[in-house]
């Protein structure tokens, strides 16, 4: 004999996920670069900023961390952990470089971020020159453009639904 098992179904219906127009606005970027120019062989470091020492932490720990050195064509033409090597061959000229990590949010949820800020990569024995502005937009080369829209994609949902999940439900 055969026992027939009745499962129930639980349907559940999702409105349109809008992210309202006062959402916050990009806090976390890259405050410093050090040194801001240099040659090949020059080992480059950053500090975040719009996070504290905490937030720093599970950025540099985090699952998607990635720390790349964007060349002047914004191609990836290194990537470190907590600092980055200028490698030999890399064209003179203005470079970046691009950190991408989770963060906490307002609510304390992660939420995945992509910033650039500005390094000159300079030749060997060249003064190397003053950069005045850190934090910039990232270069718009297809690969980059690409991540970041998907950063941008989940960043916006973890926004929507973070405050959601902070929420204690009713009982």
């Amino acid at each position: 004999m055969h026992r027939l098992l009745a499962l129930g179904v639980v349907v559940v219906a999702i409105g349109a996920l809008a992210v309202p127009a006062t959402a916050a606005p990009e806090t976390i970027s890259i405050s410093s670069v050090s040194p801001s120019a240099g040659p090949a062989g020059a080992e480059v470091g950053y500090t975040l900023a719009g996070t504290d020492a905490a937030g720093t932490a599970e950025c540099q720990q985090s699952s998607a961390y990635r720390l790349e050195l964007l060349a002047p064509d914004g191609t990836v033409a290194a990537t470190g952990g907590v600092t980055v090597v200028i490698p030999e061959g890399v064209a003179v000229g203005e470079a970046a470089i691009r950190v991408v990590c989770y963060v906490p949010d307002a609510t304390g949820r992660r939420v995945i971020r992509g910033v650039c800020a500005r390094f000159v990569v300079s030749g060997v024995g060249e003064p190397v020159p003053a950069v005045t502005e850190s934090s910039i937009p990232c270069p718009a080369t297809p690969r980059v453009v690409l991540s970041q829209a998907v950063l941008n994609v989940e960043r916006l949902l973890s926004q929507a639904f973070n405050p959601q999940l902070s929420v204690p439900l009713a009982a």
